[in-house]
């Protein structure tokens, strides 16, 4: 039977066996085809990004040049080796960014204050990081929980810094480095409440971003949740960070004499607060705040 299977394919006519030839050559072909444009997508991707790094590096040449003060496009363009169109184009992204600024119509270049915004805003994170971390340590010895300090940023809030006890079985999340929107969570909550009345409008003004089931996003009453919390000084909060979680969170004043962040204490509900120990675990997190605010009024 193999046998004659095999006698049988080959003894079909000659222009089957030439079209099946032919439906090969194309087939190969296309996979070929297929297989070039995958290259040549893969190449321009490559390319690009090799662009994008490149322009990258050459953008800090010109910002290093003018670290050293005023200068003009061709003295730029022969200092770092690169052509005048190409210096010209990168100053005048970096002014759009605000990282450069032009003296004058067809001045000179200078950094400019979007770039010395973000220096002094690193400075300015890190500084107060060094100043709070030994508050948060001294917390953390006396109450044993997870403890940290958030800053706003814009709408949100930011956390810096977190401090927490690694042999405790049951820990709560560290959300170093993350953002939430002000009225979401409870530090924002304690951060909120005390701006200024004018501000405290404008960000009601805003549409509320609903980030659980638990978020106020009504204007009104976050309105008045805020004022309460104006009222106490403080934030007791139960679930607002996830089922099964208390946190208390309380502001502080920065160097600016104006809230500018606020410490918390973050714990698993079924053990924090002890029953009864409320009152010794608020009063410990307000006096640190307030010793911190006058830490940095004096400084």
């Amino acid at each position: 039977m193999e046998q004659y299977r095999i006698v049988k394919l080959y003894a079909r006519p000659l222009w089957e066996r030439r079209t099946d030839r032919i439906n090969q050559q194309t087939l190969h072909r296309n996979a070929a085809v297929v297989k070039n444009s995958a290259r040549q997508r893969v190449r321009k991707v490559s390319t690009n990004v090799m662009a994008a790094v490149q322009s990258i590096e050459r953008a800090f040449a010109v910002l290093r040049e003018l670290s050293l003060g005023p200068s003009g496009v061709t003295d730029i363009a022969e200092r770092i080796n690169l052509p005048k169109s190409t210096v010209s184009r990168l100053l005048s992204a970096l002014e759009s960014e605000g990282a450069v600024a032009q003296q004058g119509t067809g001045g000179e270049y200078e950094l400019g204050p979007g770039l010395a915004a973000l220096a002094d805003a690193a400075s300015s994170d890190a500084n107060m990081a060094a100043v709070v971390r030994p508050f948060l340590i001294e917390l953390n010895e006396a109450i044993g929980e997870a403890v940290g300090f958030v800053v706003r940023s814009g709408r949100n809030v930011y956390w810096v810094d977190n401090v927490e006890q690694m042999e405790r079985a049951v820990r709560v999340q560290d959300r170093t480095g993350f953002y939430a929107p002000m009225h979401a969570v409870p530090a924002g909550l304690a951060l909120l409440a005390h701006l200024p009345v004018e501000e405290i409008d404008a960000y009601l003004a805003e549409p509320l971003e609903r980030v659980n089931h638990r978020t106020i996003t009504d204007p009104d009453e976050l309105r008045t949740r805020l004022d309460e919390i104006a009222t106490l000084g403080v934030v007791w909060s139960y679930d607002d960070l996830g089922d099964g979680i208390t946190a208390l969170d309380v502001p502080f004043r920065g160097a600016s004499g104006s809230v500018e962040g606020a410490l918390f204490v973050n714990a698993p509900s079924f053990r924090f607060p002890a029953p009864g120990d409320d009152a010794r675990v608020e009063k410990l997190v307000v006096d640190a705040a307030k010793r911190l605010s006058d830490r940095f009024r004096i400084h």
